[in-house]
């Protein structure tokens, strides 16, 4: 399980957006607060007093470099615009923990066509590039948006759970595939699967018990199976590739 550093945008005097009584910055340091709540010290939180984008403040952090940085905002737009986004350095090809939130936003604050974008002109994710960072900007849902914002107070820990399960952390996370066995895992379509597991459900998906354990199997339950055997098929197809290939003479 990763450790995570969570930096809410903003603050330091910059509100922000604002829209229906609410500043982003404030709203986005609330989400971090129940994030660590939540994912305990797995998480870890940056400075609240702070505005990073402002002071530069990723470049001067020393973090080991498996610590995930997540960055939180809120967008702002026409009335009717909506739906939650994860913003990524264009340069480099989106990790499975960005699949998995943006898998996760497009279910929880549906509403973008794109919910995983590229960019390279965003000056945090170009710094967190230059120190050999991962990070990721997650966008979650319009302030401007009644519906955005109203899901997002009335379920803060919902939200908050969902992008700490994308990394295996907290309650969401626990005992979930990881995002490696999922995406070795062709069940219907990648992002179907990731809806499956980072919705953090504990539905019964299988009642037969093929795993002769003794009880039920939950969707989680169900692709880390799955992957194992798959895994052990390679093994196998692997082992008669060698033998094949010490028997059958070479041109």
């Amino acid at each position: 399980m990763p450790r995570m550093l969570v930096i809410p945008g903003h603050g330091a005097g910059d509100p922000g957006a604002c829209a229906h009584g609410f500043s982003e910055a404030e709203r986005v340091r609330a989400l971090a607060s129940r994030m660590k709540a939540l994912g305990g010290d797995a998480v870890m939180l940056a400075d609240f007093s702070r505005n990073y984008y402002a002071d530069g403040g990723i470049s001067s952090l020393s973090l080991p470099r498996d610590v995930q940085i997540v960055e939180l905002h809120m967008d702002s737009g026409p009335a009717s615009a909506h739906g939650g986004h994860v913003i990524v350095n264009g340069r480099y090809a989106p990790d499975a923990y960005d699949r998995a939130i943006a898998s996760f936003l497009g279910w929880f604050m549906p509403g973008r066509a794109q919910t995983l974008v590229g960019r390279t002109d965003l000056a945090n994710s170009n710094r967190a590039a230059a120190r050999g960072y991962s990070y990721r900007l997650v966008e979650c849902g319009f302030i401007s948006n009644a519906g955005d914002l109203g899901r997002f107070n009335s379920d803060i820990d919902g939200l908050a759970a969902g992008i700490l399960a994308a990394f295996g952390i907290g309650e969401g996370g626990r005992d979930m595939a990881t995002a490696e066995e999922v995406w070795r895992y062709a069940y219907g379509d990648s992002d179907n699967c990731f809806n499956a597991l980072h919705w953090a459900s504990r539905e019964i998906l299988r009642k037969d018990d093929p795993t002769g354990r003794g009880y039920e199997m939950t969707t989680h339950e169900h692709v880390k199976w799955m992957a194992k055997k798959q895994a052990d098929m390679d093994a196998k197809l692997d082992a008669i590739a060698e033998k094949l290939d010490a028997i059958v003479p070479k041109e």
